[in-house]
């Protein structure tokens, strides 16, 4: 029986897709290690998903270090000894006997990647949105695919959606989620996370069930389900795993509600995050009329804002979370990182939806540094003339998925640089592959040579996550085959997958 068809007519049956997905999925490499217990089969929670356990010291050794600290900077040669998750030392030669060491005479020892705006849910509907609108993205995917999502599919979702963050360097996320249909959607994704191992702050966001409700004009306030993960799922800020409120701001709901959940968010004491100005501009000036504006905010994408708007977010300590390809495609306007910093806004980087792009740091961070330069560059190649300089450097692009991510989220104190006392997340990148060899200048090799396959060790609040290009998670190696299903399920469900074939 035959279920889907290539290009050139060649019959490709339903075992063959599947097995196509288990073959991407296989690209991920996990380690040989024990099984981690499991308290509870059908989540896969574990008292150690990652499937190694804690080590209290360890030295990363001999390793070309950026630290993205200007007290720091590049040093070469040098070690980094962590201590109980976070960076005690950054020197040459150290000395301790009892520590796990990292060779790292081949790597560049780089600031684990923060990713600022990801959707992580839709990992399981990889590549099916590289041809939508965004309208057709609010049509489509809030209106038909989100409805169709089990809690199960939240929960696999998510641990491989930060798995996969995790495989390319990316330690810490801020996780929008708009698929809350009900409070055992949210636990599953918040599970999702916490087994995947990865830092995040996870936006709780809206249902996905009723696009008309929540996202035209809405009426309807935040769901106050909040209040329950505040005071049970989210009780200290000591974990990796910390709470926002992902909003629908002035663009989607209106006067009334923005205020509410701004002061909502305010009572709780939590971030909130919001898209605006991918329909249209306004939405920071109506905030500025409504006294909301504040520096627990942040923007995402802010295509069609005006400098006004901009200095209004700047001036107000906001940040603005960039996606380039996603709103290049779909009809957002072009990126607007320079319009931020312009406006002082605290400038970052994210993905947005794996549905469409790829997920990685590396293939963002540079489209959203090359569309700037290109931008700037521009009123001089209309003028005939040539440019006498590039506008912004690869280290300040470095800056966007590290510092400026960790400001961003408000955790500029903990996590985005190498420095001393800081929670030790880390990223190795290989120095010696065909593709990065030899590196002249660091910054510029991890900026515009490496990509995920040159990703190497990858450490979380101490903890060694990725090692020698291989994946410690027990609970995703297990489970690999469960997402395959869940999306083609979901697909099917929602109409997109009839006989094996994706309609649109």
């Amino acid at each position: 029986m035959t279920e889907n068809a290539d290009a050139t007519g060649t019959d490709v049956s339903r075992r063959r897709v599947l097995q196509a997905g288990g073959t991407a999925l296989a690209g991920l490499t996990f380690a040989s290690s024990a099984s981690a217990h499991e308290s509870d089969a059908e989540r896969g929670r574990g008292a150690d998903a990652s499937g190694r356990g804690a080590v209290d010291r360890t030295l990363i050794e001999d390793g070309i270090v950026v630290s993205v600290d200007p007290d720091i900077g590049v040093q070469y040669g040098a070690d980094v000894l962590v201590e109980d998750g976070r960076i005690s030392r950054i020197e040459a030669d150290i000395e301790d006997a009892d520590a796990d060491v990292i060779d790292a005479s081949d790597a560049v020892v780089l600031p684990g990647f923060v990713n600022t705006h990801l959707h992580t849910w839709q990992a399981g509907v990889r590549g099916v949105a590289g041809n939508w609108t965004f309208l057709e993205y609010l049509e489509t995917m809030l209106g038909e695919i989100s409805a169709q999502y089990e809690p199960r599919d939240a929960y696999l979702g998510n641990l491989f959606g930060a798995v996969e963050q995790l495989n390319a360097g990316t330690t810490t996320v801020l996780d929008w989620f708009h698929i809350a249909n009900t409070p055992r959607h949210t636990d599953a994704a918040i599970d999702g996370l916490a087994d995947a191992g990865i830092r995040a702050l996870f936006a709780h966001g809206p249902p996905g069930d009723d696009s008309a409700t929540w996202w035209e004009d809405s009426g309807v306030t935040h769901p106050d389900d909040i209040r329950r993960l505040h005071e049970e799922r989210f009780p200290s800020e000591d974990g990796l795993l910390s709470l926002a409120m992902g909003i629908r701001g002035p663009d989607y709901s209106t006067d009334e509600v923005v205020t509410d959940d701004i002061e909502l968010a305010r009572e709780l004491g939590i971030p909130a995050s919001m898209h605006i100005g991918s329909l249209g501009g306004g939405g920071v000036e109506k905030l500025h009329e409504l006294g909301l504006l504040g520096d627990d905010l942040n923007y995402v994408h802010g295509n069609r804002l005006s400098a006004e708007e901009f200095a209004l977010i700047g001036d107000s300590g906001g940040s603005l979370s960039t996606t380039p390809e996603v709103e290049m495609q779909m009809g957002m306007g072009m990126p607007a990182l320079g319009d931020a910093i312009d406006g002082g806004a605290i400038p970052s980087v994210g993905v947005d939806i794996v549905s469409n792009v790829s997920g990685d740091m590396f293939t963002q961070n540079r489209m959203a540094l090359q569309v700037q330069r290109a931008l700037d560059n521009q009123p001089t190649v209309e003028r005939g003339e040539q440019i006498q300089s590039v506008s912004l450097s690869a280290h300040r692009a470095l800056e966007l998925m590290t510092i400026e991510g960790a400001r961003a989220l408000g955790m500029e104190s903990e996590i985005g640089s190498l420095t001393p006392g800081k929670r030790a997340d880390i990223t190795l990148i290989r120095a010696d592959d065909i593709g990065t060899a030899p590196v002249h200048d660091p910054v510029q090799t991890a900026v515009f040579q490496a990509g995920v396959a040159n990703v190497d060790t990858v450490l979380v609040d101490g903890r060694v996550v990725k090692r020698d290009g291989d994946l410690y998670n027990a609970t995703a190696k297990r489970r690999r085959e469960q997402l395959v299903r869940s999306g083609e399920r979901v697909l099917r469900e929602s109409g997109l997958l009839e006989d094996g074939r994706f309609q649109r």
